[in-house]
């Protein structure tokens, strides 16, 4: 199949404006599909036509994709004539994201129908997002003897953010089937920023289809610099957040103007993943917030911080000199996120921190104490055990037991 993102052309524009009704529209551009070969020129007109119409034309092309659409009175006994008609309805439902199609699309997924009408259908349940029936559905598929099937529905749920079909790409790249690679870096540029960390690891890893893998990361990443300056702030943040993976000068200076984003959450992974790629705007902003006195923000960098610490470690060094700061806000951030990171090497700064003044810091190192379980610091947790303040008191009880001590 073709890919299914075009430019509308102006026979598509003129259909539409032959009929007076929705209805009547719908009607003549599926006849159109019916009439001309799957993928021509004039079969993918229509298809257009029917997306410029629509959500008001999403009722008729569920209909359309349905198989007890054939029998009776609009029974066809061309199968080809069907086979089109279907693949191009379900191809536009996918583009007109019309999620309630889901079910529907999901069922037409299967061996019963045709190779074309299967792949519209996975296409588009990845295009219309994630829902559990439909995730579930498509790994099924990854299961299935065509390397085709398996490849749309391994894309599909990357698009999902499901991690389950990464290999089928992977696959389909180093199996020695030409046009299965080409099939697979094409449907990867539709991936926006769920694709862009295999994108960007294939492009540094493959030596085969180097060159074509690297002019598609470009185009996504192109694509998802340009959404951080989307009115939506969910479509902002997990832009923010993937470009971790892409560093340049280009990308840092997109992301430092979201320091100052609306939205507490563009902000914090804005700021993660310039922290990941070790700038000093991003780390700073974390740190900041590890010792503001709104409790939400500091929640927020802990958990952010957390995250840059597990997946580049770039952070280790400044979370351990925190552990001396003169914020006991800081120095207990620093504590829980050393522990959350599990950081092996902030042991012996955890165990100076159990005997810190502010008895925060002290219960906070002891649990990261308790999560890491250095068996070096079982004397300095005992030493707790009865200590002035009941909560520091039970932490040290509970990091024994994480020591395997009750």
């Amino acid at each position: 199949m073709r890919k299914t993102f075009r430019v509308l052309p102006a026979l598509a524009l003129f259909l539409l404006g032959a009929c007076s009704t929705t209805e009547q529209q719908v009607d003549e551009l599926i006849a159109t599909m019916s009439a001309n070969p799957l993928d021509s020129p004039a079969w993918q007109q229509a298809v257009d036509g029917l997306v410029v119409l629509g959500r008001p034309a999403a009722r008729q092309l569920v209909a359309h994709i349905d198989p007890e659409y054939y029998k009776g009175e609009n029974y066809s006994e061309f199968r080809e004539e069907i086979e089109k008609m279907r693949t191009g309805c379900a191809l536009a439902l996918g583009r007109i994201q019309h999620k309630a199609a889901s079910a529907t699309l999901v069922a037409r997924a299967v061996v019963a129908y045709t190779k074309a009408e299967r792949l519209a259908c996975i296409w588009s349940v990845g295009e219309l997002g994630a829902d559990q029936a439909s995730i579930d559905a498509l790994k099924v598929q990854l299961k299935d003897a065509d390397p085709q099937i398996r490849l749309y529905s391994g894309v599909a749920l990357i698009k999902m953010s499901d991690t389950t079909g990464v290999d089928q790409v992977r696959t389909a790249l180093a199996g020695g089937d030409e046009e299965l690679a080409r099939q697979a870096i094409a449907q990867m540029e539709g991936t926006n920023f769920y694709g862009l960390p295999l994108l960007v690891e294939l492009s540094q890893s493959s030596r085969a289809h180097q060159s074509q893998i690297g002019e598609v990361v470009e185009k996504v990443k192109v694509q998802v610099v340009k959404q951080l300056e989307a009115d939506d702030p969910t479509l902002r943040l997990h832009s923010a957040r993937t470009l971790s993976k892409v560093g340049d000068e280009g990308v840092y200076r997109a992301l430092a103007k979201l320091l100052g984003d609306p939205s507490n959450l563009v902000r914090f992974n804005a700021a993660a993943s310039l922290a990941e790629m070790n700038q000093a705007e991003g780390i700073g902003f974390l740190f900041a917030a590890l010792q503001d006195q709104d409790p939400i923000l500091r929640v927020n960098a802990v958990k952010f911080l957390t995250e840059v610490q597990r997946s580049s470690g770039v952070v280790q060094n400044q979370l351990v000199a925190a552990l001396g700061n003169q914020e006991a806000l800081a120095r207990s951030g620093a504590a829980q996120v050393l522990g959350q990171a599990q950081v092996r090497a902030a042991v012996p700064a955890l165990i100076g921190a159990v005997r810190d003044g502010n008895a925060e810091v002290r219960w906070n190192a002891l649990i990261a104490l308790g999560r890491i379980r250095p068996p070096e610091a079982r004397a300095q947790i005992e030493s707790l055990l009865h200590d002035e303040n009941q909560t520091v008191a039970y932490y040290a009880e509970w990091a024994l037991k994480q020591l395997g001590q009750g």
